[in-house]
């Protein structure tokens, strides 16, 4: 299942699990009235989340990091991290996703990551 050809729209964040490697999102889809688990591989970092009171998405959508300067998440990842290093089998230049989630709060998170896998629970 490709992340953008999904209907977010309406749907609940019911879990987020996050490891070192990988996050994981629960959601109650409500186009498949079935839940989906969002798996992050290569799992980087998030920002900006702010779910107090609302978990249903309004729109979602994945797109690839073609700017080291893009945002400033990526500009400290870069400051940070040698693109070109081996952590531990791990590299930053095998590419970087963007997801970005928006709420019904008109508020949105992203969460950065290298390959994505979506199944159902």
């Amino acid at each position: 299942m490709e992340f953008n050809n999904i209907d977010w729209a309406d749907s609940n964040i019911d879990r987020i699990e996050i490891e070192y490697d990988c996050a994981k999102l629960f959601v109650f889809n409500d186009t498949f009235q079935k839940q989906l688990i969002v798996k992050f591989n290569g799992f980087i970092g998030m920002t900006n989340l702010l779910i107090w009171d609302d978990q249903i998405i309004d729109y979602a959508e994945v797109h690839e990091i073609q700017d080291n300067n893009s945002t400033p998440f990526i500009q400290m990842l870069f400051a940070t991290y040698d693109k070109d290093f081996n952590y531990g089998e791990r590299w930053l230049n095998k590419g970087i996703l963007e997801v970005q989630i928006h709420l019904v709060n008109h508020t949105f998170f992203s969460l950065y990551c290298q390959s994505i896998d979506i199944t159902f629970d």
